[in-house]
């Protein structure tokens, strides 16, 4: 079964349908540059409405560890998102097991080291924005990644939506898909045609596979 990962959640309705919906993983964005940005206070209520059994994921790109370990704290973060170079520094100071991100770029993917990456929960492709981080809601090529063998489950993110989401799980086989922009009205407001569209797409392509 492919998992879902819904990212950029700013309204405990929109947290409420993800759940709902079936979702494994609901992502609260801290970067400060992310149109998609969510305070200490925010992401606290946000995460009220949470049920057992969904893990709430935090993200974070130049943050710092006193700043990283409160979100984990007040949100109850069960998974730290990291965009940027992973360093033994973070798997060492943030409390929380790390998702660690790789950036695709000019048919390429920055992976961590292995001695880093064993040490991570899962990893995360995504498409490299102009600054070297992700977020962009622009696919890559999936050829990238197809076929790697990592010691970690793989999350693919970068452009998915409900028309392709499909075609990136039968090219990729990922353990998790990654959507924000693609099941949005707007940035940070999901739209719930777009969410139900998108699950309900994961869960046929599932369903033919077997």
């Amino acid at each position: 079964m492919t998992r879902v990962k819904i990212c950029g959640l700013t309204r405990p309705a929109d947290v409420s349908l993800a759940c709902e919906l079936g979702a494994s993983y609901v992502g609260f964005v801290f970067a400060a540059d992310s149109p998609r940005r969510v305070d200490i206070s925010a992401a606290r209520q946000l995460s009220e409405s949470v049920p057992a059994g969904v893990q709430r994921v935090g993200v974070f790109v130049d943050e710092s560890y006193p700043d990283i370990a409160e979100a984990v704290a007040e949100a109850g973060l069960d998974l730290v998102q990291v965009h940027r170079l992973l360093r033994d520094e973070d798997l060492e100071k943030i409390p929380a097991p790390v998702l660690t991100v790789a950036r695709v770029e000019g048919g390429a993917a920055a992976v961590p080291p292995p001695e880093l990456l064993s040490r991570c929960r899962a990893i995360l492709f995504d498409t490299a924005g102009q600054d070297r981080q992700g977020g962009t809601g622009r696919r890559f090529d999936w050829g990238v990644v197809a076929g790697q063998r990592l010691p970690i489950p793989l999350f693919l993110a970068g452009g998915l939506d409900s028309d392709n989401v499909e075609a990136a799980i039968r090219q990729v086989c990922p353990f998790a898909v990654d959507v924000s922009s693609g099941v949005e009205s707007e940035p940070g407001r999901k739209d719930p045609a777009r969410m139900t569209d998108f699950f309900r797409a994961v869960r046929q392509t599932d369903e033919r596979a077997s």
